[in-house]
């Protein structure tokens, strides 16, 4: 137990020294000392670098990254209220265009900071960063009103992306983010999958039901010739919907969507003297929906879920229960500072049980007194005694665990 609790304290204080130079300063209080320094914070640097370590740390703090979360939550507003009230930007013009030079200067301000702090391939080798770079620098020259040529003049759309600046901040929403980005490699199987046989029912498409009431006229079910069939465009039925592969192929995304499909699409093709053909509709419509609406569908869902599940549980142990190496490390410190608790405790109480002994050892009689100290103070040993056996059964376990790591 002592040792346990030595090595806790050790690697606490060792935890500590690379941040000593820096809290040292005491223009740092407590509040607002950087929330994580991580491996990327540059070392103490010379000349020009001179104060890049405490740009670094001041531009990690929690408070900074707070207060940039914050801008960037009410640039997105601004927005918002802009697009609403004001659509073109032509009542209000100067307002909002002020709004828009103190976000862009703020945030200029902000990525001066980062880069500084942490150049350079401290802070190129972060995609987050490189959006941050290319948002800002398309902000900037959207305030100078600098021309664009041709279809660059589209980047000015850019700054409705700066929302996206906040996955980097919160933390909820980067895990998030990164969990998807990290899944899509897996789910991109399952989206070939749900693709290839999209293009077979359009092909299938085509082939069945390109011609349908191409000289707009139509036979029903029970034998009537209905006239001047056209889709509401004026064009014909089967061409605009089945007329090639890609109409066929956007009619399947729209039945997949669920968009007027059974009243625009199926219904009219069930119009026909043959069963056949009406079971043929019937099957490629109904099979469609069931093959790719409820079965790939939630296949794609259920990969993709899966990913993030692995993304997130990744370098556990094949237990589910097992913690990861961070939390097991946290969860070690717990136990020690727990065990180092309770050991002061029962140090605590045995002293008082060592101080009744003596005094009924000094007493001139050995009686009931005596015998009770003696008790107790054989309860406690006891206690001691378990405690002791369930740590080294625990310690056992561990070193058991370990070495079927070993082995595998």
């Amino acid at each position: 137990m002592a040792a346990a609790v030595a090595a806790a304290v050790r690697r606490r204080e060792e935890g500590r020294k690379g941040d000593d130079d820096a809290l040292d300063d005491p223009s740092l209080s407590r509040s607002s000392r950087p929330a994580a320094e991580g491996p990327d914070i540059p070392p103490q640097g010379t000349g020009i670098w001179k104060y890049q370590r405490k740009c670094a740390l001041f531009y990690v703090d929690l408070k900074v990254q707070i207060s940039v979360a914050g801008l960037i939550s009410g640039n997105f507003l601004a927005n918002v209220v802009e697009k609403w009230v004001d659509p073109d930007g032509t009542k209000v013009a100067d307002v909002w265009y002020a709004f828009d030079l103190f976000f862009n200067i703020a945030f200029l301000i902000e990525l001066i900071l980062n880069m500084y702090g942490f150049w350079f391939y401290r802070f190129w080798m972060s995609a987050w960063n490189v959006f941050d770079f290319v948002v800002v620098t398309i902000g900037m020259l959207d305030v100078m009103k600098v021309p664009l040529p041709g279809p660059l003049s589209m980047l000015r759309m850019m700054r409705a992306f700066r929302v996206f600046r906040l996955f980097k901040r919160v933390k909820s929403l980067n895990k998030i983010m990164v969990s998807l980005a990290k899944a899509v490699p897996g789910v991109i199987n399952a989206f070939v999958i749900l693709t290839l046989v999209m293009c077979i029912y359009a092909i299938l498409g085509v082939e069945f039901f390109s011609d349908f009431a191409d000289d707009g006229t139509f036979t029903t079910d029970d034998g009537q010739k209905v006239k001047g069939y056209s889709t509401a465009r004026g064009l014909s039925y089967g061409d605009e919907y089945f007329g090639n592969f890609g109409k066929a192929l956007y009619t399947c995304f729209q039945v997949l969507t669920c968009e007027s499909w059974s009243e625009a699409i199926a219904r009219p093709l069930l119009n026909t003297v043959s069963p056949a053909k009406a079971i043929l509709v019937t099957v490629y419509f109904v099979s469609y929906n069931l093959i790719i609406g409820v079965v790939l569908i939630n296949v794609v869902i259920a990969v993709l879920l899966e990913k993030m599940v692995d993304d997130d549980h990744k370098g556990r142990h094949p237990d589910a229960l097992e913690p990861s190496p961070e939390e097991e490390e946290v969860e070690m410190e717990d136990e020690d500072q727990a065990a180092e608790e309770q050991h002061e405790a029962k140090a605590v109480d045995y002293d008082g049980q060592r101080r009744l002994v003596r005094k009924a050892a000094a007493s001139d009689t050995v009686g009931p007194a005596m015998l009770d100290a003696m008790e107790a103070d054989f309860s406690t040993l006891r206690r001691h005694m378990c405690s002791i056996r369930e740590q080294m059964e625990l310690l056992t376990a561990k070193l058991t665990m370990e070495d079927d790591k070993v082995l595998e």
